[in-house]
């Protein structure tokens, strides 16, 4: 497995329970050290979701990267028809995530894997926040792995800071999808979307 982040396996646990109101709801999350934003939500993933949440999203979604539930679990909260599923390769994040779902009862799958390993199953919507510190490969690598599991007229969705390289990383989804544009430009992140144009 490619361990494209900070292995936590060292790190005594230390569970603890975050919660705030999202969009006038309030949602509660399981975190512990040693995952990706574990004192509060990280900004550039609740936009990606609001942004998803007005595109009015059915059918299923896939959360790349995963870690432990917030943008899967909040998609469910806010889109209760949405069938949703998390990748996540940090063991700690996942199990996170298994019992941040059980706090809000909320039916979400979660699967502990490598997304550069790939699945075998398509999806009409594939999310997201990718690892960027773990360097440009990695975060391509999500890229090329989502395009080979949309759906006919499927969309991938993705955010990324400005500063870490958003630009570019619009240019490497040109070469992989038929269209891609800018959803939102807020706060420093920009919200991404690509996929196949529809043919008659």
């Amino acid at each position: 497995m490619t361990h494209y982040f900070k292995n936590p396996e060292n790190l005594p646990k230390n569970r603890r329970e975050i919660t705030f109101r999202f969009l006038g709801i309030s949602a509660s999350f399981i975190v512990d050290d040693g995952i990706f934003s574990k004192n509060k939500p990280d900004e550039g993933s609740l936009l990606l979701v609001q942004e998803v949440l007005d595109l009015e999203p059915e059918g299923k979604l896939l959360d790349l990267g995963s870690g432990y539930g917030l943008m899967t679990l909040l998609l469910k909260q806010h889109a209760p028809s949405l069938s949703v599923t998390g990748i996540e390769v940090n063991p700690r994040a996942h199990e996170c995530a298994l019992e941040s779902a059980q706090l809000m009862k909320l039916d979400a799958t979660f699967e502990n894997a490598d997304v550069l390993e790939g699945f075998n199953r398509s999806y009409d919507w594939i999310i997201t926040n990718p690892p960027i510190r773990a360097g440009k490969p990695v975060v391509y690598g999500f890229f090329k792995i989502a395009k080979g599991h949309l759906t006919p007229g499927g969309r991938l969705i993705t955010v990324i800071r400005r500063q870490q390289g958003a630009a570019s990383a619009a240019e490497e989804l040109k070469r992989h999808f038929g269209e891609v544009r800018r959803l939102c430009l807020k706060k420093g992140y920009e919200v991404l979307e690509a996929k196949f144009p529809l043919t008659s």
